[in-house]
């Protein structure tokens, strides 16, 4: 009993935040192995075109966890955990799902990549909700900053790793050994989850109810509607509609101009890119505590700022611009993306003080993830009018509400 106690995900122990760092980074890892994907593929000759429909179209599942959370919230099999069995359960189909691309020669964008791709999202997504509001249910409120920086800064650092791992792989060894390393990571963080246990009931309601196998559709629109139909959550969904715009024109367009215009190889943005998430996730592991003594309210802000001005240089370079300013600009973005991300996360889990956790947490991820599909579509059709330094300006103006917004969310009373 006191080895299954000390494997509890619940009140904020080691092992509890551990494991859902662990989950943030498997996850983390997958987004970077699709980042250095498109790099591998845009110097194989992809256009912007097709690192649009691949990022888009693999992005669609992310959109979509507004559906999932209801049925998260609602079904579940009670001995496994309200949670713990969607993440368990999803995380071996994730697994599964990528077996067939060891067998695969990637050079260019396909059908089969990308449906394989957006199988694979979809229940990196469905794992990820669970996990949202896994953290949201079995964390106080106290705890929710500190574990959004672990949580958050893991993911960045996955993707910072998983990028330069995969940039390592596919240009050195091919696509396949790339796979098969991912592959066996996700099965070594699968572990955790499958060996830990989940509370009965959401923390702090101990004496008010305990989860079932099924919530009833009364309940669950009761619940939902009491934790979104107020102003704050309203703010929230438009704060999360805009923020990822910018980042979303970026991550499409952001090789071919490196390759083209600045002069860098395939392989220099494989391993620049990965600094600024590393770096990033650093920064998030610590803004969980600095917001403590800073406030939420001036860091969100000032990664807010430091974004758009990041954003309103790069619309100045040139073929005269030198290697390590265009480096910077990079990884800039990748840190202030990742304090953004931390403070925005911790600000949502605490709306989150419903049953319906994993619906709710989803309808603002919905917002947020639709927010970058919306800047992946807006990028072949900006390109096609107008020069590279005029999207990443469009992209700086999409901040200036985000600023506002971040303001009112951050006020004491909300």
């Amino acid at each position: 009993m006191e080895l299954i106690h000390r494997r509890s995900l619940s009140e904020g122990s080691n092992w509890h935040l551990g494991c859902l760092s662990i989950l943030y980074l498997s996850q983390g890892l997958t987004g970077g192995f699709l980042l250095a994907l498109t790099t591998y593929l845009a110097s194989e000759g992809a256009s912007i075109v097709d690192i649009s429909l691949l990022l888009s179209i693999t992005m669609i599942p992310w959109t979509l966890k507004v559906f999932f959370g209801p049925v998260i919230d609602s079904i579940t099999i009670k001995k496994f955990g309200r949670r713990r069995f969607w993440i368990i359960s999803s995380q071996i189909i994730m697994i599964l799902v990528l077996l067939p691309l060891i067998f695969m020669e990637v050079t260019s964008v396909s059908t089969s990549l990308i449906v394989i791709f957006t199988i694979h999202n979809l229940f990196v997504a469905i794992c990820d909700i669970a996990t949202d509001a896994l953290a949201a249910d079995s964390l106080k409120e106290t705890d929710l900053a500190k574990a959004n920086g672990y949580m958050w800064g893991s993911k960045i650092l996955g993707r910072g790793s998983g990028m330069l791992i995969a940039s390592s792989l596919f240009f050195t060894y091919g696509f396949s050994v790339g796979i098969l390393f991912l592959i066996c990571f996700m099965t070594l963080a699968f572990i955790f989850p499958l060996i830990s246990s989940e509370l009965d009931h959401k923390e702090g309601a101990e004496n008010h109810h305990q989860y079932k196998n099924v919530l009833g559709i009364k309940v669950l629109f009761s619940e939902i509607s009491q934790g979104l139909l107020n102003k704050t959550a309203i703010a929230a969904m438009l704060f999360m509609l805009l923020s990822n715009i910018g980042g979303g024109i970026f991550d499409v367009i952001y090789n071919k101009f490196y390759l083209e215009v600045i002069g860098m190889t395939g392989e220099d943005i494989g391993s620049v890119r990965p600094v600024g998430m590393w770096i990033g996730g650093l920064i998030g592991l610590s803004v969980g505590v600095l917001s403590l003594y800073l406030g939420k309210r001036m860091l969100l802000i000032f990664f807010l700022v430091s974004q758009l001005l990041i954003f309103i240089c790069l619309s100045t370079f040139s073929s005269d611009t030198s290697y390590q300013l265009g480096s910077s600009a990079i990884i800039g973005l990748d840190i202030t993306d990742a304090g953004v991300k931390v403070i925005i996360f911790a600000i949502l889990m605490a709306l989150c003080t419903t049953q319906t956790s994993a619906t709710n947490f989803g309808i603002f991820m919905g917002f947020a993830n639709l927010s970058t599909i919306i800047g992946n579509g807006l990028a072949p059709l900006i390109i096609q009018y107008v020069t590279y330094n005029t999207a990443f300006l469009f992209s700086a103006l999409t901040l200036i509400p985000c600023i506002v917004l971040a303001y009112y969310l951050t006020e004491a009373k909300n």
